[in-house]
């Protein structure tokens, strides 16, 4: 009786698996915590003239005296 032989061979296939999942948990996972996203707001907010404003919440009180 003949057995059947795969053409490729399941180590070169567990050696690709291994790879591929060492490369999608670097990109899902590592490459993300490495960026500095503070630093690349800042400098895209100093190109586009981009305007901090400060707000502080208003008092019920506050808000009644101005409009009366």
């Amino acid at each position: 009786m003949n057995r059947f032989q795969p053409a490729t061979p399941r180590a070169a296939l567990g050696l690709f698996a291994a790879a591929m999942t060492v490369f999608t948990l670097a990109v899902a996972v590592i490459a993300p915590a490495r960026m500095d996203v503070d630093a690349q707001l800042d400098r895209y907010a100093a190109r586009s003239g981009v305007v901090t404003v400060t707000m502080s919440p208003a008092v019920v009180g506050d808000v009644a005296s101005t409009q009366g």
